[in-house]
This record gives structure tokens, C-alpha cells and sequence, in this order.
């Protein structure tokens, strides 16, 4: 699979042509771009990616910025799923989306694909089975559970076995991502929902009560702050929100370790500090949920329905980030690639 995403990245280059060389608007397609996240340090990114496809290949990229926006508690799932629809109505030549919500998307996808317009799911939704329900081509994202589990691997490595997995808003990948790290330990296959035991190995969720906690990282701290007075052996806390993570830092928590999902220039500032204030990143390399997808549709809709992924997931991360090797992403984190 990574060989033919260095492919699809290198098509239509020759010796003599540069490099981000664009198609001069001789792709005749329209490709739509529906997410539930926000307009944050995250979604951005991913946007970035299929701006730069778009280019790259001359398509045209209809931008829906995500059903959150900035200050909403939750994704508004229905109002994703109006824009899917829109989509539809709109006769795009494919759709992108993240499948935040299955059981109110999937059959919408499922109808776009039965109108003959082909769906790549990003970010959300990255299992067979939804893949399968959303008749989509395939998704391109982070296996959840095997992000957590390399998280949870790392820590166990490290002696720091007793885990708070902070969940800043609800999903079902979230929960996956606690689930691994579960995994990772050695603990089960379930991360815990009850009050953190006295010492690990065990992996314990804290759902965070602020509402949209990534845009109010330094109030959602507060309560993960108090939740470690509460539980002093609590020796590791992972958040799911790069912003959330770096608020923590902040805050210096006695003999506690502090990794994060995704990366950010806080990130790496943290992760460059002497001696380092966070241990480790988990990076989905999300640029590539944006980049991938437009390639992806327009090598689908030029060349008669080739399709990559057979169904299943085309990864893009997880890659562990530490203080060893923040040096060889942090170009693509100045360039907004990462």
C-alpha cells in the first residue's frame, strides 16, 4: 500500500518536471470535502492536503469546514449528514468524508455510491465493517486500537503502566484509541470507566465535561488537574487533544508522563524541551487523510474505477514522535503538512 501511494504522489512526473506542478485545470472533476471537526490545528491540515491534491492534479475541491465549528460542544452530525446529501444533489464526482457517525451516514454514503458517486471515508469510520456499510471505496486514516496499543506499549515500556486516557468529546474512535492503549498494557481489551485503582498496569477513561474541550484546552485541564490530586497513582496521561496535552504541560504534574495524539508546533516545542515536558506523540500524519483521498477519486474517476484500499483501511499513521526523532517531521510541522 505505501508503495502505491509513492506512486500515486510521483504520477505524471517526469525527469524534467517540477516538483507540486499543477495540472492547470485540466481535471474536469469536482470532488467534495465534508468532515465533522473543526476549523483547529488539526482539521486544517487535512484541508491543506487536499487544497495542495487538488492542485497537484487540477481538480476542483468543493471545502465544507466541519459540522463543529469553533465553541460547539459536539459535531452536529445531521448537519454533516445535510451536506452529504448536498453533495449528492450537487452531482460531485466523489465524496470525502469523515464518518463520524455511521448509523445516521452510512446510508446516505451508501446512496451516493448507488447515484455512481464514489465515497473515500477519512479519519472516521476506518473499520471493514463500515467501510463495507457506507459502500465506500475505502477509508484513509489512523487504525485506532493499533494507535492505542503502540501508545500503551510505550508507556508499559517505561514503567508508567497506570494510565489516564483523557477523551475530550465523544466517538467511537476515541474510545478505540483508549481500548488500545488497554492493549498496550497488557490490561484487557476494554479500557477502564470506573475510578483509577491505586497502581497499574491499567488504563482508566477521563471524559471530559467542558464543552468543546480543543478550543477551552486550559478550562478542560482543570479537571484532569484535579482528577490526578484525587488519584496519586496515576503515573502516565495520555490525551487524545494535542491542545488539551500541551495545556497539561503547562500545568508541570508531579511524576507524571504526558503524550498526546497528533502533533502541533506546541508539540514539538515540548517534545525539543531540555530535558523533554511531554514523552511522546502519536502521529496519524493527517495531511495525508487530505492528500490521499483527491488522488485516490481522481485516479477512480480517470481510469475507469480503479480503486485502492480492496475495502479496507489505507493507513496513515500511527508514528510514535519523541524527543529522538522530532527533528526529521518538524519541516513538515513549520510547512502546515503535519
Amino acid at each position: 500500500m505505501a508503495l502505491l501511494a509513492a506512486a500515486l504522489l510521483l504520477a505524471g512526473c517526469s525527469s524534467s518536471s517540477s516538483p507540486k506542478k499543477s495540472a492547470g485545470g485540466s481535471c474536469p472533476y469536482t470532488f467534495a470535502l465534508i468532515t465533522h471537526g473543526d476549523n483547529g490545528n488539526f482539521w486544517s491540515v487535512v484541508y491543506k492536503g487536499a487544497k495542495d491534491a487538488a492542485s497537484d492534479t487540477g481538480c476542483k475541491l468543493s471545502e465544507t469546514y466541519g459540522s463543529q465549528q469553533q465553541g460547539q460542544a459536539e459535531p452536529d452530525d445531521t448537519a454533516e449528514n445535510a451536506q452529504i446529501q448536498n453533495a449528492i444533489n450537487a452531482k460531485v464526482n466523489g465524496i470525502i468524508v469523515s464518518d463520524h457517525a455511521p448509523s445516521v451516514m452510512n446510508g446516505t454514503l451508501a446512496a451516493a455510491s448507488a447515484a455512481g458517486i464514489p465515497v473515500v471515508l477519512v479519519n472516521a469510520g476506518c473499520d471493514d465493517a463500515d467501510i463495507a456499510a457506507s459502500k465506500a471505496i475505502t477509508c484513509v486514516g489512523q487504525p485506532e486500537q493499533l494507535a492505542g496499543k503502540q501508545a500503551g506499549a510505550r508507556f508499559a515500556q517505561e514503567s508508567a503502566s497506570n494510565v489516564l486516557c483523557v477523551i475530550h468529546q465523544s466517538g467511537q474512535n476515541l474510545l478505540d484509541r483508549c481500548d488500545g492503549i488497554a492493549q498496550g498494557l497488557g490490561v484487557g481489551d476494554k479500557c477502564g470507566t470506573g475510578d483509577a485503582p491505586a497502581a497499574g498496569p491499567a488504563c482508566t477513561e477521563l471524559i471530559l465535561s467542558t464543552p468543546n474541550a480543543a478550543s477551552n484546552p486550559q478550562q478542560a485541564v482543570g479537571q484532569v488537574s484535579a482528577y490526578l490530586q484525587s488519584h496519586p497513582g496515576i503515573n502516565a496521561v495520555m490525551t487524545l487533544n494535542n491542545a488539551v496535552g500541551q495545556a497539561l504541560v503547562v500545568t508541570k504534574p508531579a511524576k507524571v508522563k504526558i503524550a498526546t495524539f497528533d502533533l502541533s508546533q506546541d508539540v514539538q516545542n515540548d517534545l525539543q524541551a531540555s530535558p523533554p515536558t511531554m514523552d511522546f506523540a502519536v502521529d496519524q500524519q493527517q495531511y495525508l487523510q487530505g492528500y490521499l483521498p483527491v488522488q485516490f477519486l481522481f485516479v477512480y474517476n480517470k481510469h475507469e474505477g480503479n480503486a485502492v484500499g480492496g475495502g479496507t483501511t489505507v493507513a496513515s499513521g500511527p508514528k510514535l514522535v519523541d524527543s529522538a526523532n522530532i527533528a526529521s517531521v518538524a519541516a513538515a510541522i513549520a510547512a502546515g503538512d503535519d
